[in-house]
């Protein structure tokens, strides 16, 4: 007899629960390598302040599979790679209908937000740098505007690399103007890439 079957009924059934929510639960953390500012500079093809004038969500394949949102940046302030009025960020999940997919730790948007944005060319979960370290909220405006730097869980090394979690644990900030100094000098050794 094994000891599943020793088990009465219920307790066979919190048991299968119990597996089958320490298998399914860790599935459900998105875990990101850690990208200081050198790293988002480095590692970005388009580096901008925008406000977000859209979000909409569609399907990406005609099967219906899987949903994406498109996110249009506007009023954009170029600092490299750059060269348009208007951006469009693509990222995996959103709702059609009554239809969700959700990825863990993916930022959220709203119509009206000013943000920073280091993102990448190509077809990613996100096109953000470092997932979702690429996008830093801007609160404020003019002179007294501050930029919001979220910092995150670590978990664990990857050689010489911290593992976080890409939950958001708390923010601090930064003027704005001085943040985005700090970029163009690290983007500066890079070119204009404009």
């Amino acid at each position: 007899m094994n000891r599943l079957s020793s088990f009465n009924p219920i307790g066979r059934a919190a048991f299968t629960l119990a597996l089958v929510l320490a298998w399914v639960a860790p599935a459900a953390a998105t875990t990101v390598i850690e990208k200081d500012l050198d790293a988002l500079c480095a590692e970005a093809d388009h580096v901008f302040v925008g406000t977000v004038s859209a979000v909409q969500s569609q399907w990406a394949d005609p099967q219906q599979n899987h949903i994406e949102t498109l996110v249009t940046f506007s009023a954009i302030e170029p600092l490299f790679g750059v060269e348009k009025a208007e951006m469009v960020l693509r990222f995996s999940g959103g709702r059609v209908g009554d239809i969700a997919e959700q990825v863990e730790g993916m930022p959220t948007f709203k119509e009206g937000e000013r943000m920073v944005i280091f993102a990448r060319d190509g077809r990613y979960l996100s096109p953000l740098v470092g997932f979702n370290q690429g996008c830093l909220r801007v609160e404020g405006s003019g002179s007294n505007a501050t930029v919001a730097f979220p910092s995150y869980q670590p978990i664990g090394m990857l050689g010489d690399r911290r593992v976080l979690s890409a939950e958001v644990q708390s923010s601090t900030t930064m003027k704005l103007d001085d943040f985005l100094t700090e970029v163009r000098g690290r983007l500066g050794a890079r070119g204009t890439g404009q």
